[in-house]
């Protein structure tokens, strides 16, 4: 039996057992029992406190368990100090097969008895378990009853400050962060991609939300924004002053309704402008990724509507229909991309060249309409939970009536409000659409902004000229404006 010697100290004092004295003794029970030490490990100066892996020679050894039948330790508080940290070395021992054994007490998971004291641990470190997290549970709630920071990376936009108690923390709004959350969700709102926003952020040079939240223990991950972080900061309810709990949903106060933690950085309007900016822009084209043509994501078959995919044939860059092979059809559009470029741009030169270029800007308004759907959302959820039977006993019933009522008569006060609700601004930005068309990238740009789509017919025979098989139209019926502009001048110089 192949067996690995584990020796511990902290520091050395009249009263502890050296690591020359802690091995002595694991080597004599080797010998007695005929067992062959293959290995021998000491931590010298090292706190029990640290979990195993943070040990130097502990690591080391957990890294090779597959190589000994057990490990041999002077007493159990060389391994661990604690219940929990034991009961998962022994669980993580067992699982690979390998027997822990006590010189100095009645633990040798290789014996009936060792086993049984083993279970008797677990059951013990299972308790402990569940009242540490009884015990920080209930700080948790005190802590939220009484406005304190629970603890953990505070969302971007807050900033925490001590109590006035002088006890723990609170989380206020952050005044530096807060317009650049404003700018965010103004350039997600007027067209902007998660991407152009991280790429302003990062030319700014804004720090992360890891990085405002690092502290001197904490090193940051990212240093630099990306799409995804932008989605999650402006998915977040915090910008309009709600907490989203761990379990992904918003809390709610005694009303039922979301409760108001903080300082919104936004309207409820704004809100719903923002969200909707992004639902839109998960549906959109996506742009130029690693080695694709920029047309290939704005090309479309004719026939059935799928996207047209970049191949490569006879040494020809061009593009093809995507659609499955049991589904195609007969004939499927293919067209070199040299031919089909120079098509688009002169073809949007042309046609929108001598436009003014303009952007869309969003203007807040008094909407309450927004309020109105969360409360009678709010409402519906309440009376679903009723039905379900949540609401249980005479202490529940009164407190559905109070929330209910609550609720009635907020929409009331709803209802008598007039609303001047946000609207979409068109504006000039003094510039042609044709200074924008300076090569693909603002051809991109322009044709993503306007919801241009590139459709291709299948060709009939050879030779046929691009503009007989391909087509430029407009999707969104806001961007259909343009044709509407370009009809009306037509009918003026007739």
């Amino acid at each position: 039996m192949r067996i690995a010697i584990y020796a511990r100290i902290s520091r050395v004092t009249e009263r502890t057992t050296s690591v020359e004295r802690q091995i002595a003794h694991a080597q004599a029970l080797a010998a007695q029992r005929q067992w062959t030490v293959a290995d021998v490990y000491s931590d010298e100066g090292v706190s029990g406190a640290l979990d195993p892996d943070d040990r130097p020679q502990m690591s080391v050894m957990l890294s090779r368990l597959g190589l000994y039948d057990a490990i041999v330790f002077y007493r159990i508080d060389r391994l661990a100090r604690s219940t929990v940290a034991f009961a998962d070395l022994m669980q993580r021992c067992q699982e690979a097969g390998v027997a822990l054994v006590s010189v100095t007490e009645p633990m040798d998971l290789s014996t009936p008895m060792g086993r049984a004291m083993a279970e008797i641990i677990a059951v013990f470190a299972r308790l402990e378990r569940d009242m540490i997290k009884e015990r920080s549970m209930d700080a948790r709630r005190s802590l939220l009853e009484v406005g304190k920071f629970v603890g953990g990376r505070f969302p971007y936009g807050l900033t925490p400050v001590p109590h006035e108690s002088g006890k723990g923390r609170i989380l206020v709004r952050d005044e530096e962060a807060a317009p650049i959350l404003r700018r965010m969700a103004s350039m997600i709102i007027d067209g902007s991609s998660a991407t152009q926003v991280a790429k302003w952020l990062n030319d700014q040079g804004v720090q992360t939300s890891r990085q405002r939240g690092a502290t001197a223990k904490t090193k940051p991950a990212d240093t630099y924004w990306r799409g995804n972080a932008v989605r999650a900061v402006l998915r977040n309810p915090q910008l309009i002053g709600q907490r989203r709990l761990p379990d992904g949903r918003t809390e709610t106060g005694p009303d039922g309704m979301p409760l108001q933690v903080w300082e919104p950085v936004l309207t409820l309007a704004e809100w719903d402008a923002v969200q909707g900016a992004l639902d839109a822009l998960n549906g959109a084209p996506k742009v130029r990724r690693h080695d694709s043509h920029w047309l290939q994501p704005l090309t479309e078959c004719a026939v059935c509507g799928y996207r047209l995919t970049q191949t490569q044939t006879h040494g020809h860059t061009g593009l093809k229909c995507a659609r499955p092979n049991e589904q195609r059809h007969r004939p499927a559009p293919y067209i070199r991309l040299e031919h089909l470029e120079s098509w688009v741009l002169e073809t949007l030169r042309d046609r929108y060249g001598h436009m003014s270029l303009t952007e869309r800007v969003w203007i807040p308004g008094s909407d309450h309409s927004a309020e109105r759907g969360h409360v009678e959302t709010a409402i519906r959820r309440m009376r679903a939970d009723r039905d379900a039977g949540l609401f249980d006993g005479e202490e529940d019933e009164r407190a559905f009536a109070e929330r209910m009522a609550a609720l009635l008569s907020r929409r009331r006060v709803l209802a008598g409000l007039s609303d001047t609700p946000g609207r979409w601004e068109v504006r000039d930005t003094g510039k042609s659409v044709l200074e924008s068309l300076t090569g693909p990238d603002g051809a991109t740009e322009f044709m993503v902004s306007a919801g241009l789509v590139v459709r291709v017919q299948p060709a009939l025979g050879r030779g046929v000229p691009v503009g007989d098989r391909a087509v430029i139209e407009t999707a969104d019926p806001y961007e259909n404006r343009l044709e509407e502009v370009l009809a009306e001048e037509d009918a003026a110089e007739a």
